[in-house]
């Protein structure tokens, strides 16, 4: 469903700039035409996933920006007599504070279709697991072909000079014309090819993307095997091992205080938008991390409830 657009209050708009400009209904026209701008823009940008939910949200953040700004007042406007100076600072720090708002709210809608572009074409292509396995096979064979192409300079260089045969027996292995003429252009040290270095990075790919296929193997055996999560219950919520997801979550019933939240994520957690939880990836030093927290939430969640 495409977001409507519903302009802001034009008499809101005119008090928030009455305090600070000689002419606020400009400034008001101003305010509503930069509004209905970036809803137009991230409409644009975000195609179907700006709803009108996403609308809402912004209207509702740019109102309270607005009744913000309308308590802040200038000297030019006011007069210099008697004007509270230290409270007008702290009302136009309020005030750029939602200002600021805004910005990252539109940013986060940016990031978050991002995120959501990215999950559909792994979902597209078979799962994250089937990507990783790609990504695997592709890198395997890169490092292959590198190793292939500086055995074709190596003899080249020995023989006499690389010449047009030379090279087409590089393109022939996939590498790119442009690639191609800049491996057989010697380097600062007189070296034609792949430098050792891009074959020891791409050793270091292929091994971290091995890891990560044999993680999301046993994360699909997990599921298929019906392996249960963990639970530690703790003072108003639990503490799961999820192995099915590979993740390690904390959940309350309730939003914890800030103290909670402070020793959450001390200890490496961090509130996922996908999960609803604090979460934080299984690993052998996660687990054991985190049966620190498992103890100071469950004493700390007594000691605020008693």
């Amino acid at each position: 469903m495409t977001a409507q657009y519903i302009p802001l209050d034009k008499d809101l708009a005119h008090r928030a700039h009455a305090g600070t400009s000689f002419s606020p209904e400009k400034r008001a026209a101003s305010e509503l035409s930069y509004h209905k701008k970036t809803f137009e823009t991230l409409q644009t940008e975000l195609g179907d996933f700006f709803e009108q939910k996403h609308a809402d949200k912004l209207r509702e953040l740019w109102t309270v920006y607005l009744h913000s700004h309308s308590q802040v007042m200038s000297p030019m406007i006011t007069g210099p007599a008697r004007f509270p100076t230290a409270r007008n600072l702290k009302r136009g720090n309020r005030a750029d504070h939602r200002l600021q708002a805004i910005t990252e709210y539109c940013a986060n809608l940016k990031k978050w279709k991002r995120k959501a572009d990215k999950q559909q074409a792994i979902d597209n292509a078979g799962g994250e697991l089937a990507v990783a396995k790609t990504k695997l096979e592709r890198e395997k064979t890169w490092h292959i072909t590198m190793k292939a192409a500086n055995k074709i300079i190596r003899g080249a260089t020995k023989s006499g000079t690389i010449d047009d045969e030379i090279k087409g027996m590089l393109l022939e292995l996939g590498i790119e014309r442009g690639v191609v003429e800049r491996i057989c252009i010697p380097d600062y040290a007189g070296c034609r090819g792949f430098a050792s270095y891009r074959l020891t990075n791409s050793n270091a790919r292929i091994k971290n993307t091995a890891l990560r296929v044999t993680e999301l193997e046993n994360r699909e055996a997990a599921k298929k095997n019906g392996i249960e999560p963990e639970v530690f219950p703790i003072e108003g919520g639990a503490v799961t091992y999820d192995y099915a997801e590979n993740r390690i979550n904390v959940k309350h019933e309730q939003k914890p205080d800030r103290a909670i939240r402070a020793i959450i994520k001390s200890h490496g957690f961090r509130w996922s938008r996908s999960y609803s939880t604090w979460t934080r990836k299984m690993t052998p030093a996660a687990k054991f991390d985190t049966y620190r927290p498992i103890s100071t939430l469950t004493t700390t969640t007594k000691g605020t409830n008693s």
